[in-house]
């Protein structure tokens, strides 16, 4: 009984370290541009300490040291370290990469009770709210994609909310009595692109029409062992590929012509692309480290890939985005039979695959406070509990 207690407290500790680091982070980030402003530059290292509170509250140091899955981290996390000295990359850099490592590898540890996840949707729900009323676009300081990302990552989490509710009355008044929660939530998928489209983020709208193809896949299908893994590398190995289809296009971009949201589908990323892959072609094993100076006119020498799988393999060279995306297939293969073991459970998974899609077009789930609500997200998956969405709630009313 003492050992159970224990653990628990260790689990309780660690996932508060989790929950605390987002609270902190969407806190001083997403509320005024000065502080964003401020803190943005250290929210890696917010990250880091989230994560390694974490890791020792989950894991025993001993068993760790022997596990293989830890020392192919290690070994990435090392390797990256080496390309940080030779390449005279930024400590940032470095952490982004070792962040995202850790998140993976935790990402089948963590456990959060069916209490504390749905806190968390409500909380990270709400910004989807309070970034569509009080609309922070470039009069705000704010980067209109930026506001994108944080739009979609909350719709994600709102969108669960009702899906849960729609379950919990379902179990109480049977399936008649929850149908209008189905208007309720078609209603906030047409508002979700109303705000988007003002926003005007292309990579926001990327997710969003992901999320709701894939929740309009009947449980069925989602049980297809083929189908899962056809969206598994395509939302993982397809985001690199995507690079390489966008710069190719580039050169057809007199001819190839379509808008979306008043501007040209290949209107730059391409160019940027083109040079990096160039770049990285003369040094894929080691990456190009992230003080590489761009030589773009328009760029005045800013370094950024704009894609955070891209990002990982640009950066830090082949080993470390081979070990980052071996271990992103796998955590996204456990989870196949908890995805589609319930309805909300794949909506859950749903909003998993469909944050891999902005990563296409901006770092997005590499960077914090996004990478975090991204472990978040995959710990929803697979908590069994959440079959029953209605007990829970069913104590409040």
């Amino acid at each position: 009984m003492e050992i159970t207690r224990k653990s628990d407290r260790r689990t309780a500790a660690g996932n508060a370290a989790i929950l605390v680091s987002v609270f902190v982070l969407t806190t001083l980030e997403w509320h005024f541009y000065t502080w964003y402003q401020a803190v943005a530059p250290y929210g890696t290292l917010i990250a880091t300490a989230g994560l390694l509170i974490a890791l020792f509250c989950y894991v025993d140091i001993r068993e760790m040291l022997k596990d293989p899955a830890f020392l192919l981290m290690a070994g990435a996390d090392a390797v990256a370290l080496i390309n940080l000295f030779l390449l005279g990359s930024g400590k940032g850099a470095f952490l982004t990469a070792a962040d995202f490592l850790l998140i993976l590898y935790l990402a089948n540890k963590i456990r959060l009770s069916r209490k504390w996840f749905i806190i968390s949707a409500c909380y990270i729900g709400f910004f989807f709210i309070y970034w569509t009323v009080d609309v922070k676009g470039y009069f705000k300081g704010y980067n209109t994609n930026y506001g994108g990302l944080i739009l979609i990552s909350g719709f994600f989490f709102t969108i669960y909310i009702l899906e849960y509710l729609r379950d919990h009355l379902c179990n109480v008044k049977g399936k008649q009595g929850a149908r209008w929660l189905i208007l309720v939530t078609l209603f906030f998928f047409a508002w979700g692109y109303n705000i988007i489209a003002w926003y005007r983020s292309r990579c926001a709208l990327l997710g969003l029409l992901a999320f709701a193809f894939l929740m309009l896949i009947p449980v069925k299908i989602w049980k297809s062992k083929i189908f899962y893994l056809l969206v598994t590398l395509a939302t993982t190995i397809g985001s690199v590929l995507f690079s390489l289809l966008y710069v190719w296009l580039g050169y057809m971009k007199d001819t190839f012509r379509i808008r979306i949201f008043y501007k040209d589908i290949i209107s730059g990323r391409e160019e940027i692309w083109s040079e990096l892959w160039g770049a990285f072609m003369k040094q894929p094993v080691t990456g190009i480290g992230s003080s590489y100076e761009m030589r773009l006119d328009w760029l005045n020498g800013l370094f950024e890939v704009h894609n955070g799988l891209l990002d990982i393999l640009i950066v830090h060279g082949v080993a470390v985005f081979a070990v980052t995306i071996v271990f992103l297939i796998k955590r996204f293969l456990e989870c196949h039979e908890a995805g589609c073991s319930s309805h909300l459970n794949k909506c859950a998974m749903a909003g998993v695959f469909a944050m891999m899609l902005p990563a296409f077009m901006e770092n997005y789930i590499i960077v914090p406070p996004f990478s975090l609500i991204f472990l978040i997200l995959i710990c929803g998956v697979k908590q069994e509990d959440l079959k029953t969405g209605g007990r829970f709630l069913g104590s409040f009313l």
